[in-house]
């Protein structure tokens, strides 16, 4: 085995807003093989088989696929305890077995899930299997992944397996399964909520501190009965006109807790997690962060890498999208189409960057997607809930998957029924219900999609009043029965703007193609300025961040070259609203 197979991709926590110190790594070598457990090869975990960082690198389509591989088991870690092992996803069913003996399983290919194996292992070398069910059914959320075998428009090579880190936790008999904190930013409070792992009455001491300062804010027990409990988290010694204690991309401030189970022989589990103290509202058609009137300058990420497709092919490689993002003169990015790497929301606290949080689509209305859809969402929620990046949730797109919408009751109640679900389980964020088109009346944002806009075609928004009764670009911006009810407007996908003779064969912008930089800022320039000095719009987003396989619109290529000065983009892009 070469060296290069022996570096652990990706050695970092994968959860570094749920922290436990003892834990290890499942990354690396897996045996693996297609179809059958024969396994007859190797791959490099977490990249799917259809990447090159997998050592594969095949992109024809395989409906099952299987991984195994060894680990050990230390009988003084394990004793009195429990060992959880993890899966960041694995696309889109997971069957795991542990010395042949069936653990359990998941469905969803978008977000995380963990088995007890306690009882499975034993001291020394133990045995994992995973079989892995990625069929092409278009009635899943599988967002920007092709289902008809090949690339075409704006879909692309799927991910099938495991696309994100594998790890193992030993845990206390009683453990922390999910700590919730909800900021209230007008008092300085928080509403700190707890799930255990058991039933019977269970204490739980947290202590918040300043991650910048080591300051302990205060410190408070909470008893959780039937696997919950709850308390308030107060912090009077601070002054909200003062941004020392809240989160902004300028000043991404977080308060880290130390969360403990506390039984009668000590702490049966610690945890480290943390949040932000900020608010995002909605206040007389104009958006609010921490308060104040914040516009959103946001660029359209769809998370895509050459080398590893789905899967960031580093830690640094997620900072440096990030870094290069800023440097442009973005606040945001919308990931598109994308459940990200825990690790990716992580940077973006720590970096400040604002986030808009996106289900990936299903293309097919059935109770089958209804309830895929619905499931991952909660799960996504769920796990990256207390992340102060995320700012909206964008539970459809462009009525991909309700294809009716726009005048059929059942799914403009299912992407009603999104809404409120969102609504129900985070009342702190914003939704934009369905992002560009044929919306409800429930979301939050009115989100225009407008690849047609030149620098000739702008004074089409002198009469806003028309566009938002009827459409700025092709499709109606409300669904029948539903109206624009003076929500903020952002135009949420504008420009794609590619290059000619760059790419592979069918590669593609929106409206043509530009020969150089000269013609790209002369396209770009005049209709950004206008975006940002009308008083029509609280935003934008401008897509796209990169280039992705096919479609070769973005400001950078796949590889992160930029295509036009940084400079002449952060001229643009940051330009002050006068």
């Amino acid at each position: 085995m070469n060296n290069e197979m022996n570096i652990i991709p990706h050695p970092e926590f994968p959860r570094p807003d749920f922290v436990r110190n003892e834990w290890s790594s499942l990354n690396g070598t897996w045996q693996f093989s297609f179809d059958e457990p024969v396994f007859n090869r190797t791959i490099i975990v977490p990249f799917c088989y259809q990447s090159t960082m997998s050592t594969i690198g095949e992109t024809e389509d395989h409906d099952v696929v299987w991984y195994q591989r060894e680990f050990n088991v230390e009988s003084d870690k394990l004793t009195g305890r429990c060992l959880l092992m993890k899966f960041g996803a694995v696309d889109s069913e997971a069957s795991v077995w542990i010395n042949n003996v069936y653990a359990g399983g998941h469905v969803g290919g978008n977000t995380s899930f963990e088995i007890d194996i306690t009882e499975l292992v034993k001291e020394g070398t133990n045995e994992v299997t995973v079989r892995a069910v990625d069929c092409a059914n278009s009635d899943k959320p599988r967002g920007k992944q092709t289902w008809i075998g090949e690339k075409f428009g704006c879909w692309y090579t799927p991910t099938t397996g495991i696309w994100q880190s594998v790890w193992l936790e030993y845990v206390g008999k009683k453990y922390l399964k999910r700590v919730k904190v909800t900021p209230h930013l007008k008092d300085l409070t928080a509403l700190c909520e707890v799930f255990v792992s058991c039933d019977e009455d269970v204490e739980t001491e947290i202590t918040a501190f300043l991650q910048s300062e080591k300051t302990i804010l205060c410190k408070q027990t909470i008893l959780c009965r039937h696997g919950y409990g709850k308390t308030g988290l107060a912090f009077p010694d601070y002054d909200i006109r003062r941004n020392e204690i809240i989160w902004s991309p300028e000043e991404p401030n977080l308060i880290t807790l130390i969360v403990k189970v506390i039984s009668e022989n000590g702490c049966s589990d610690e945890v480290e997690t943390y949040f932000g103290m900020r608010s995002i509202e909605c206040e007389n058609g104009h958006i609010s962060l921490n308060g104040s009137p914040y516009y959103q300058r946001l660029v359209l990420d769809q998370g895509y890498w050459p080398e590893s497709i789905l899967t960031p092919p580093s830690d640094e490689a997620i900072q440096k999208d990030i870094s290069l993002i800023k440097e442009m003169g973005f606040n945001g990015a919308r990931k598109h189409q994308k459940i990200e790497d825990p690790r990716y929301y992580y940077w973006a606290d720590k970096m400040g960057l604002l986030v808009w949080g996106e289900l990936p689509s299903a293309f097919e209305f059935n109770d089958n997607a209804i309830t895929s859809s619905s499931r991952e969402l909660i799960e996504f929620v769920k796990r990256d809930y207390n992340h102060p990046c995320i700012v909206t949730w964008v539970p459809v797109n462009e009525s991909w998957g309700v294809r009716s919408i726009k005048g059929n009751a059942q799914q403009q109640n299912y992407c009603r029924m999104l809404t409120y679900l969102l609504k129900a389980m985070d009342p702190v964020r914003l939704v934009s219900s369905n992002d560009g088109w044929e919306q409800i009346s429930e979301t939050d944002i009115c989100a225009l999609h407008d690849y047609a806009l030149f620098p000739e075609s702008q004074n089409k928004y002198d009469d806003m009043e028309k566009i938002l009764s009827t459409f700025c670009e092709s499709r109606y911006l409300f669904a029948e029965g539903n109206h624009y009810q003076g929500q903020p407007v952002i135009l949420t996908e504008y420009g794609g703007i590619a290059f000619e003779d760059e790419g592979e064969e069918g590669a593609w912008g929106y409206y043509g193609k530009v020969k150089d930089e000269e013609e790209f800022c002369k396209r770009l320039k005049p209709i950004t300025e206008f975006i940002i000095q009308s008083d029509h719009f609280n935003g934008f987003c401008y897509t796209q961040l990169t280039d992705v396989m096919q479609e070769v619109n973005g400001l950078l290529t796949e590889d992160r070259k930029p295509k036009v000065s940084m400079k002449c983009l952060y001229d643009i892009f940051a330009k002050r609203i006068y």
